[in-house]
């Protein structure tokens, strides 16, 4: 079997096409819940995704400051550094990094405050993982 077809039964047509393969895509998950960071970490590490983590907005800003990275999994509701602050600084220090907003409520207020500030998408938790596969080879691939 061919690593094409491989890929594509492990991940479905979505897959085919992207950069999915050969050099992984890095991806920062930030998010202060340690069980999620780690959930979404092993998920994204299966997906074929170089993962780091950061805790809150702060730490990834300075993160950032060193690496780069193709996107970012992003919490909205985090101390010392939420989201939505983290995405006003983002926009001056990583114009046009992509980045996917998570939050546990479909607050819209706070995910059109996110999108304006340049969030590429949003997904609910609880992660739905076929959902979250979807969109990172999406906005990420």
């Amino acid at each position: 079997m061919s690593q094409g077809s491989k890929l594509k039964e492990i991940l479905g047509d979505f897959a085919l096409g992207k950069k999915s393969y050969g050099m992984a895509l890095s991806i920062l998950v930030v998010d202060d819940d340690h069980d999620v960071s780690l959930m979404l970490k092993d998920r994204l590490t299966f997906l074929g995704f170089f993962v780091m983590t950061a805790r809150n907005g702060a730490e990834a800003m300075a993160m950032l400051k060193i690496l780069t990275v193709d996107g970012i999994l992003l919490d909205i509701q985090m101390p010392e550094m939420d989201g939505i602050t983290m995405l006003e600084q983002l926009g001056g220090q990583r114009p046009g990094m992509p980045v996917i907003v998570m939050t546990a409520e479909l607050n819209k207020k706070k995910l059109l405050q996110a999108m304006k500030r340049g969030a590429t998408d949003y997904i609910l938790k609880p992660i739905d993982a076929d959902l979250l596969a979807q969109k990172c080879f999406t906005v990420f691939g």
